[in-house]
């Protein structure tokens, strides 16, 4: 057991370590040796914990959706109205997404994607992190849920128990809402950061133009 939690206090050293480097760094400039040097142990020292250098980057990736998981759950808990709730989910997730748009999509639609959820699930090992009190299922299956267009519609079915919208609705705006965060996260992605936000406001005014088919705010 000693050993068991000595690894683990390893791991967490080394995924806080990228996660250091990654909030000055581009995941393309870190390399191992650097990183093994930074912590005062061989490359293959390193890989004894981890199966390859772009798995760690993605554990130390995740350290950057802590505020937003932990913001989601409490949002999950307070949040009656079904329609209100999927609005502000995006934009919560939107604050996070274009402080760092380079991450999060690379987690949720490039190359990181295939390892989030194997990546997510040791992250919550070696961090727990709180989420929903209230609905901790619904909670885990949106989070473990790495398609996000899937994500939407999952969510947006609540709605649809509730007559706020069809079901076609429902998988339209799956389709066109991540489409339209995808693609503006990608068109700012190397902006600097007071253009991101921007591109956040634009992208929110975007999401509530197109849901104004079956849902108008309330100002």
């Amino acid at each position: 057991m000693a050993v068991y939690e000595k690894g683990n206090e390893t791991k967490r050293r080394l995924i806080m370590s990228m996660y250091n480097k990654l909030k000055v760094q581009d995941a393309s400039e870190i390399t191992v040796r650097e990183l093994a040097k930074e912590n005062g142990c061989s490359p293959a020292a390193l890989y004894r914990h981890f199966d390859n250098l772009e798995y760690l980057i993605i554990l130390g990736a995740m350290r950057f959706f802590t505020g937003y998981m932990t913001e989601y759950g409490q949002l999950m808990d307070a949040e009656e109205d079904r329609m209100e709730f999927y609005i502000k989910g995006w934009e919560l997730f939107n604050r996070y997404a274009f402080e760092r748009p380079d991450l999060y999509y690379r987690l949720l639609w490039g190359s990181y994607n295939k390892q989030f959820s194997d990546a997510l699930e040791e992250y919550f090992e070696l961090f727990p992190v709180t989420g929903s009190e209230r609905h901790p299922a619904y909670f885990y299956i949106l989070l473990f849920t790495e398609n996000i267009q899937e994500r939407d519609l999952f969510m947006l079915k609540r709605a649809v128990d509730h007559n706020m919208l069809s079901y076609e609705d429902a998988v339209y705006f799956s389709i066109t809402n991540t489409l339209i965060v995808k693609g503006m996260l990608e068109m700012y992605m190397d902006q600097d950061l007071e253009s991101r936000r921007q591109g956040e406001q634009e992208c929110n005014r975007l999401l509530l133009k197109n849901l104004e088919k079956v849902y108008v705010r309330s100002r």
